[in-house]
């Protein structure tokens, strides 16, 4: 534990000072960006002084020498002119400019650093936050998640941001292209919110540190009452693993609550693009919701709207597919007009409304059916 400890703390330290270096490279060109300004209008002063020239030729005279290219159709003529042309361009301006390009890259270096490892502050807005990552199987679950996400109309081109302090030297070439940047540090840190733009995200996905242990859950209750307080507006999509500390979340501020799925991300999607899905897909997966049922009925020939119509108002439930007769393939969600011709209908059917076989043979029949034996 110590040294974990004293390894984080050695972390943060080259952290800051790759911060410090960042801003000192910052000062360093707004700096020479005026010493070069104040070069370039003596050199023009000068230029008017001791070549009486304009002012539109002596700035000329200056750019042209200060950039090495020397048209050849303006040029210092007086000794004065000429020292001065020495001392401003060559020793004073020059010079100081090769030193500036160094300096421009070391900063360009200094960035591209802070990015990749996650210390950068990104601006952004109608973003996805992802807080926290999966204990295992990280890299892996929000490749297929963001996939996922882009291939919906919602979130095809939305940025994505994870905070987690999870890969601390630069997220996995896994992710590359899939328009993710991420923020390093504790999700309950509430200058990480910050920095992570959580108040102008468009939808907060807050996961499971750990999704086997339900004390994961204390820890999403204090994140989630950190984004109220910091004043994030967005829906907040919070995996839940103990069921009993759902309705505590819910009133913390949590929009939607789930169970944490990692070899289904596209229920986290779901709840993202249309909320309020994931209760109903949720719902299926529980002993204690509703089922999906197969029922062994033929059937020839019948309009699907029909056919679902008679097997609702007969009270089997709410047709979604139908196997097609002699194959092993399913058709989900039919059209109305699809005539169908089947060996068996899935229904979803309300826990113990499980119905008898002559109830569904008579609203097969109630549809028309020809066939309506049942297996």
């Amino acid at each position: 534990m110590f040294q974990f400890l004293v390894s984080g703390l050695r972390f943060r330290r080259r952290a800051i000072g790759i911060r410090s270096e960042l801003v000192h490279a910052r000062q360093g060109l707004r700096r020479l960006g005026l010493y070069l300004a104040a070069i370039g209008a003596l050199h023009v002063l000068a230029m008017m002084l001791f070549e009486g020239l304009s002012l539109g030729d002596a700035a000329w005279l200056t750019a042209t020498t200060a950039t090495t290219v020397g048209y050849g159709d303006s040029s210092a003529a007086s000794a004065a002119g000429r020292w001065s042309t020495v001392v401003l361009i060559y020793a004073g301006g020059i010079f100081v400019l090769g030193k500036g390009v160094g300096d421009y890259f070391d900063y360009r270096a200094t960035r591209k650093t802070l990015r990749e490892r996650g210390r950068w502050r990104w601006h952004l807005k109608d973003h996805v936050l992802f807080v926290n990552a999966p204990s295992a199987g990280a890299e892996r679950y929000f490749e297929t998640l963001v996939r996922q996400l882009r291939q919906t109309r919602w979130g095809a081109a939305r940025p994505v941001l994870i905070l987690s302090d999870a890969w601390p030297d630069g997220l996995p070439a896994a992710f590359d292209g899939l328009g993710i940047v991420h923020v390093h540090g504790r999700a309950g840190a509430i200058d990480r919110l910050e920095a992570a733009d959580a108040r102008d995200a468009a939808a907060i996905v807050l996961l499971a540190t750990d999704e086997s242990d339900a004390v994961s859950d204390g820890g999403a209750f204090d994140v989630v009452h950190r984004l109220v307080e910091l004043g994030a507006a967005a829906p907040i999509v919070v995996e839940c693993v103990e069921d009993r500390n759902r309705v505590r979340l819910r009133r913390a501020g949590a929009s939607a609550v789930i169970r944490p799925m990692r070899g289904y991300p596209e229920m986290t999607v779901r709840a993202l693009v249309a909320p309020g899905s994931e209760e109903i897909i949720e719902n299926l997966f529980t002993p204690r919701g509703d089922e999906c049922m197969r029922f062994d009925v033929e059937i020839d020939d019948v309009p699907w709207g029909r056919l679902a119509a008679a097997l609702l108002e007969g009270g089997v439930g709410t047709a979604i597919a139908y196997a097609r007769v002699g194959e092993r393939s399913v058709v989900t969600n039919p059209g109305p007009g699809d005539r169908v011709t089947a060996e068996a209908v899935y229904a979803i059917v309300k826990e113990g409304c499980e119905p008898t076989p002559e109830k569904i043979r008579r609203a097969a029949a109630a549809a028309g059916a020809i066939k309506t034996g049942a297996g």
